[in-house]
């Protein structure tokens, strides 16, 4: 077969094949990923799981550094119980927070707080200025309520940031697009970081990736770095809600807190 004959057969084919027909073959695109779908897709427990932890907790701000090995319970969106626990003797301090009230009581020294669940309130005693509702789900990795705002996305490095914007108020969340776990998060008001949270070592537990790992850095009003390694972590989906309201001891005048 001599070289022109091939030439003619090859043209042949392609016209047949139609890709010589002067159309551009169709590719298809995989659609951009929304933010409002990232949202969606991160893993949350359901309403009535409470989250059962021990952790080491350190703080450190310009009154000092403190480390305690605590007792947690968590359940969304704002409740939440603490307990030290001590190398020696029982526990020195509680504290209790839901949608109605927070509660602390040291029993050494025979005084019980009671006021608002306020993140004003709630500085008093961890020092960090976040209301419960922000609070909770931080500790458990996950993202608080988000109340409304503008939304916008995009990929940044190997992981997806979410925007949510309300005026000069802009909170922004790190997701990883794999497996849709959040790893950062960041409150930003008129240019000023408010607070950051990173979360990292995952495991998981009924289904739900928790860090064990969460540290906080809280700006404003001053600057507290909160330091969270869970020792232990596991899920129970049913819970009496009483457990995140201390009852006050036979004898003791609670002190009310508010300001």
């Amino acid at each position: 077969m001599s070289k022109k004959d091939i030439i003619v057969m090859c043209l042949a084919l392609l016209a047949f094949s139609g890709c010589v027909s002067g159309k551009i073959p169709e590719v298809t695109k995989m659609p951009a990923a929304l933010p409002q779908d990232i949202l969606r897709k991160i893993p949350m427990p359901d309403s009535g799981d409470t989250i059962r932890a021990t952790a080491r907790i350190s703080l450190s701000s310009s009154e000092g550094d403190y480390s305690r090995k605590m007792a947690l319970l968590l359940r969304m969106p704002s409740s939440l119980r603490v307990e030290t626990i001590p190398l020696f003797g029982p526990a020195d301090f509680f504290l209790s927070a839901n949608g109605e009230s927070l509660k602390v009581f040291f029993p050494g020294e025979g005084k019980f707080y009671v006021g608002a669940a306020t993140r004003e309130n709630l500085l008093l005693f961890f020092k960090v200025f976040l209301s419960p509702a922000d609070m909770v789900p931080l500790l458990a990795g996950l993202p608080p309520h988000i109340a409304g705002g503008r939304l916008s996305g995009h990929a940044e490095g190997r992981l997806y940031r979410v925007d949510i914007k309300s005026g000069k108020k802009r909170r922004s969340l790190w997701v990883d697009p794999d497996d849709h776990t959040l790893t950062k998060i960041e409150d930003i008001d008129d240019g000023r970081v408010l607070w950051r949270a990173t979360f990292t070592d995952h495991i998981v537990a009924s289904g739900i990736p928790y860090p064990r790992r969460v540290r906080i850095e809280v700006k404003e009003p001053g600057r507290v770095n909160l330091d969270i390694r869970y020792l232990d972590l596991d899920i129970s989906s049913a819970g009496d809600t009483a457990i995140f309201d201390l009852q006050i001891p036979s004898g003791i005048t609670p002190i009310p807190i508010d300001r």
